[in-house]
């Protein structure tokens, strides 16, 4: 459907130069895609609480960069905008987390509706788009389904309902053995089922080509998730 607020948005020429220079998504998009992209990523950061630790400047590229790794992921969706987050935290690189008492890149945690990056974390991942390592990406799955799960709204259960489809691939012994030789996927996607969902979405944004060839039915699965493809 076509909203006539995308055709007449246009965001400033600063934050779109930014968009444009590193994310491959947004500049395969249409003229009206690229619009809505645009609308989505300013009202992302308009209804977000962006906090930088250790010194760390929130820039307008920060927020910039941020918010259009979360609008990449629920591009395709009615509902943009995480439900269960309200604060991002960046530090400048790895830092101590309050909860594990371990070094991370980055944590999500709906409890408290925030998520929390490493800025040199994220940079790393949007600098190799096809790599299959996005930090951004895999705390804003985690964020996205944390999201869903208690959303009565019918995408909200639509998202969910086909994760547990998803999730056969994780549970039969022999779908798993196979993903697992294979080595497409790196190891962490095996340590849980959040885990799993965060760790095949960033391959499914980077390398959806070589997703498609190699595993088509668990590829078309997370194509109902987020329908990009």
């Amino acid at each position: 459907m076509i909203n006539p607020i995308y055709y007449l948005y246009r965001i400033a020429p600063t934050e779109q130069k930014i968009i444009s220079e590193n994310f491959r998504f947004y500049r395969n998009l249409s003229a009206y895609e690229k619009r809505k992209f645009e609308y989505r990523v300013q009202h992302f950061i308009n209804h977000h609480n962006f906090v930088g630790r250790e010194n760390l400047v929130i820039t307008l590229e920060k927020k910039t960069i941020i918010a259009s790794i979360a609008v990449m992921l629920t591009f395709k969706l009615s509902n943009y905008l995480y439900k269960q987050i309200d604060n991002i935290i960046v530090y400048p690189k790895n830092y101590l987390s309050h909860i594990t008492k371990k070094m991370h890149r980055g944590e999500t945690n709906p409890r408290v509706k925030t998520i929390v990056f490493s800025w040199e974390g994220l940079v790393d991942g949007i600098t190799v788009e096809d790599d299959n390592v996005n930090l951004g990406i895999h705390e804003f799955t985690h964020a996205l389904y944390f999201s869903f799960l208690n959303d009565d709204r019918d995408e909200a259960k639509w998202f969910i309902a086909n994760f547990e489809e998803v999730l056969y691939f994780l549970e039969n012994k022999t779908l798993l053995i196979h993903l697992k030789t294979d080595n497409y996927f790196r190891k962490y996607a095996f340590k849980n089922k959040y885990e799993f969902l965060a760790v095949i979405t960033e391959n499914y944004f980077e390398t959806p080509e070589m997703f498609r060839k190699k595993f088509p039915k668990l590829f078309e699965l997370m194509n109902r998730l987020y329908r990009i493809y």
